[in-house]
């Protein structure tokens, strides 16, 4: 790649990584719903200009923005709000597995030896952290909990990315429209379904914080972050945007560690071994047969 590829591939893993450090900061202030509310309704202003009408696929589509903008973002950042950011880095890169397990059921997809071994890895290395003690003392008193909604979170991104692959009709940006509109409304629906205290929790919490972590999820991690990815599928192998993946699960369990104080202990070190390898693995085989390309996740990443 040239250096404007390279600055710009950077730059997204940058946004993505450090993003899991921010929503993380963000939701042990705010009902972690309520801050997804929040941060999709911004996505949902900021893209409107691009919501376009498409009769005959609106079905789809709004099912996979169930997926993509509201049931993942409810999952994943309750999910951080028990488990570290560096934990759940690790957890959402079971969307990968995910998405390969649902393309053999309903794409017809085929499964060689390396990607079963791949999955297996993965799915190994993510049980290892989440059901073991914390290596150290620190904020994730329930860590088994916070990866296994991470996990699930990932599930409904590879369902929500099934659909969209179904689905040829709208440019990437159309899409990303539709999935905060379906999300914004979705989530404000839960988030007074499920979580209260409201307006007390953002009256005690720190409004720099809560304005900027908003701004970043929204701005740098939604809008630039998945503009930068399909710029970047357009103009590169799926090999090597594919190493994104690893790239920006590292950045996000480097600032989790250095900003957050993680604990980084030997079974954090071989689960999170375990599973970037098994992705990785996983990756390859994929890069090399073009069969799945990741849609919309930021961390993802996610989240």
């Amino acid at each position: 790649m040239n250096a404007r590829e390279l600055a710009v591939l950077l730059a997204m893993c940058l946004a993505w990584g450090f993003h899991f450090v921010v929503v993380k900061t963000a939701v042990d202030q705010l009902p972690p719903i309520f801050y997804a509310a929040i941060r999709m309704t911004l996505v949902a202003a900021l893209l409107s200009p691009f919501l376009r009408w498409r009769p005959g696929h609106m079905i789809r589509v709004l099912s996979a923005g169930a997926c993509l903008g509201a049931f993942n973002y409810a999952l994943m950042f309750t999910g951080l709000k028990h488990a570290t950011a560096s934990a759940a880095a690790i957890a959402i890169e079971l969307y990968t597995p995910f998405a390969v397990i649902l393309a053999v059921a309903f794409l017809g997809d085929r499964l060689g030896p390396a990607r079963i071994l791949g999955i297996a890895l993965a799915f190994l290395g993510v049980a290892i952290i989440a059901l073991g003690k914390p290596d150290a003392a620190g904020p994730e008193t329930r860590i088994g909990l916070g990866v296994g909604l991470v996990a699930c979170g990932a599930f409904m991104e590879a369902v929500g990315a099934i659909l969209v692959k179904q689905s040829r009709a709208f440019r990437p940006i159309e899409l990303l429209a539709w999935f905060a509109v379906v999300g914004t409304a979705a989530l404000w629906s839960m988030t007074f379904a499920f979580e209260s205290n409201h307006g007390a929790a953002f009256a005690q919490s720190d409004k720099t914080m809560v304005v900027g972590a908003v701004l970043y999820s929204a701005i740098a991690a939604s809008i630039f972050g998945h503009t930068a990815y399909y710029w970047l599928l357009h103009r590169l192998p799926v090999s090597v945007v594919a190493s994104t993946i690893p790239l920006t699960t590292f950045i996000a369990v480097l600032a989790g560690v250095l900003l957050l104080g993680d604990p980084f202990g030997p079974r954090f070190i071989i689960g999170g071994l375990m599973t970037v390898g098994g992705v990785g693995l996983v990756l390859l085989r994929n890069a090399a047969k073009q069969d799945i390309k990741r849609p919309m996740v930021e961390s993802e990443i996610a989240p």
